[in-house]
This record gives structure tokens, C-alpha cells and sequence, in this order.
């Protein structure tokens, strides 16, 4: 069974809770949470090298094709378009980054990020709440009942067919475009 990690934060806590407060490591335990051996452990590593956990250790595994700057360009390109697709993250990662990545590896990565795919909808660039609150009350001197309004659409019209219909958004929230 693997072990539980431990956060940085919760390590940086056990000399502090040690040291200056002399709290015992029963104590520490008790309002950490965690158990006697990660004391113990952190306190001879905060003796050896400073700090609560051993500096020298590196991640294991294979590496990693995208490192975090990496990560946070792909996140940037998606908050500047929402309906980008894979391949045109991998060219904008090939050109700005000089990065060779996969289709599989970029949608792992969104996945990862908790980037979901989703219908857009789209909000006209010209919306503005004050304009349409000023009209409102406009209409609204104008009209005494609001049955003698009549609107008329456009309906067989549809500007929209030649956009993408998909995009990228975090989960929880819509994928809007503006137009």
C-alpha cells in the first residue's frame, strides 16, 4: 500500500510546533494529524539539512514532456481562446515553446487541469449592461402595457454556423466567446 504524502506546508509545521512552541511529539501527532515516524523524520531532516524534508531527493518516474512553464502557456492559450484545438495548442507549444508533444499527451494534460470540453456560447462584444437598462426604462416610458411590444426576428438567419461550436473551459464554469 502506498504511503500518504505528506504536504511541504504540514513538514514546515513540526519544527515550528517542536522548537519554539516545545510541544511534544505526541501533541504534534494530535494537531497534525500524521503519524510519529513523519515527526521523527522531519525533525532529523530539519537537524541535517534545515529543512523538514531532504532536499536531495528528486522526483521519481520517468520525466515529464511538459514542465510547469510548459503547463501555464497551455493554460494562458486556452484563457485567451476557448475554442482552440488540440492540434493548434500543439503548433502554438511547437513554435513558442519549442516543444514536440502528442495529441494524446495535450488532452492528458487539459484532462489533468480539469479543463473540460463543452458547447460555447457565444455573447455579442457590443453587450453592455448600462445601454440595455437605459433602453429598458426607455421602453418602459414608452409603453404602457407590455403586450403592445412586437419584435421581429431574424430567424432563417443564423451567423453562427461558421464558428466552432466547441471548446475548453474549466470545470464548473461555461466556455463563452465574445464576438
Amino acid at each position: 500500500m502506498p504511503t500518504r504524502v505528506i504536504s511541504k506546508d504540514i513538514k514546515d509545521r513540526i519544527p515550528i510546533l517542536f522548537y519554539e512552541q516545545d510541544r511534544t511529539v505526541k501533541e504534534i501527532c494530535l494537531i497534525l494529524g500524521i503519524k510519529k515516524s513523519t515527526v521523527y523524520l522531519a525533525l532529523s531532516w530539519f537537524r541535517s539539512y534545515g529543512k523538514p524534508y531532504n532536499p536531495d531527493v528528486h522526483r521519481i518516474g520517468r520525466r515529464r514532456k511538459l514542465e510547469h512553464t510548459d503547463v501555464r502557456f497551455i493554460c494562458l492559450l486556452l484563457k485567451q481562446r476557448h475554442c482552440i484545438y488540440l492540434d493548434e495548442i500543439q503548433e502554438q507549444l511547437s513554435t513558442h515553446r519549442n516543444i514536440t508533444v502528442s495529441l494524446s499527451t495535450l488532452f492528458h494534460t487539459l484532462h489533468t487541469l480539469h479543463f473540460s470540453r463543452k458547447t460555447v456560447s457565444a455573447k455579442a462584444l457590443e453587450q453592455n449592461l448600462m445601454d440595455r437598462a437605459i433602453f429598458m426604462n426607455e421602453i418602459a416610458d414608452l409603453l404602457t402595457n407590455p403586450d403592445q411590444l412586437m419584435s421581429i426576428d431574424e430567424v432563417a438567419r443564423n451567423r453562427r454556423t461558421s464558428s466552432r461550436k466547441m471548446g475548453y473551459a474549466p470545470r464548473g464554469l461555461r466556455c463563452v466567446s465574445r464576438r
